[in-house]
């Protein structure tokens, strides 16, 4: 009897570890299970790039939940929707909703276009400005829609009710391997450059970065990240386009960031201003 006891114990316990609630949206409770299951879900190649991020696909989820709230509230509904299984459904859903709620409003003007051209002449090639307009528009267009689509979700999740388990949160960041977060105990101003090996601006970084971390040993940290090998830390700090510099104060404190090529004497303005000594 005895084991049969600690055997229902076990299960019980078992249970309630995996329904421990990681997070609410607008009373909607996600399940440590369901982040499982739906983990689970994703193709490989997808998949592997979440296994060591939880926090990083909670967010994914919450957002995804959120879309599928609003849609609910907009009675967005597709008959096609309707006839799919779940996952494509909720899929369907959430892209008629954008495409309802944001992409009409999102337009390329000729001057746009143009403008585009003109700053970027010397990359096209030899191409004139009547023969590459077409791509170019495409490209200004899914930039603009990207962003639109980005500014709506801000603004849904901004004015939800969104609750996240700080002690699972916790536990989640100790096993993360974090060098900014180590780099920022010392109490120093901290600069990040995250970038690539393959991206020109970011080339043309590297040896500013090189410079600056003997120049600055022990006055400040100055650290590069690889977004294609620590892709878990590049959607922790949210990088969209690289290189991005972050600046951090020596109380550990964001203060500014900045995309593409930095020159070194405008790093040094910012190094200064978030305490270097």
């Amino acid at each position: 009897m005895k084991g049969i006891i600690i055997g229902l114990c076990s299960v019980i316990v078992l249970s309630c570890a995996r329904a421990e609630v990681i997070a609410e949206v607008n009373g909607k409770k996600i399940s440590l299970d369901h982040l499982k299951q739906e983990m689970k879900k994703l193709p490989e190649s997808v998949r592997k790039n979440f296994e060591n991020d939880y926090q990083g696909f909670l967010d994914e989820l919450i957002t995804k939940e959120i879309l599928l709230q609003e849609a609910g509230r907009q009675k967005i509904d597709t008959i096609s929707a309707v006839k799919q299984d779940k996952e494509k459904r909720d899929g369907i859903v959430i892209e008629e909703l954008l495409r309802h709620e944001v992409l009409p409003g999102v337009q390329v003007g000729e001057d746009e276009i143009m403008q585009f051209y003109k700053d970027n002449e010397s990359q096209m090639q030899g191409s004139t400005y009547e023969q590459i307009k077409s791509q170019i528009y495409d490209f200004l267009l899914q930039q603009k829609q990207q962003d639109a689509i980005e500014s709506y979700i801000s603004m849904l999740l901004s004015n939800a009710k969104i609750s996240r388990n700080k002690k699972w949160l916790k536990r989640e960041e100790a096993k993360l391997k974090n060098p900014i977060t180590e780099a920022l105990k010392n109490n120093l101003p901290t600069m990040v450059d995250f970038g690539a090996g393959t991206c020109i601006p970011c080339i043309k970084m590297k040896p500013i970065i090189e410079e600056l971390q003997k120049k600055c040993e022990d006055k400040a940290n100055i650290l590069f990240i690889d977004v294609n090998e620590e892709p878990v830390l590049t959607r922790k700090y949210k990088i969209m386009l690289i290189p991005t510099q972050i600046f951090y104060d020596t109380t550990g404190n964001e203060i500014y960031r900045h995309i593409g090529f930095f020159p070194k004497d405008s790093i040094m303005v910012f190094l200064n201003n978030g305490g270097m000594r």
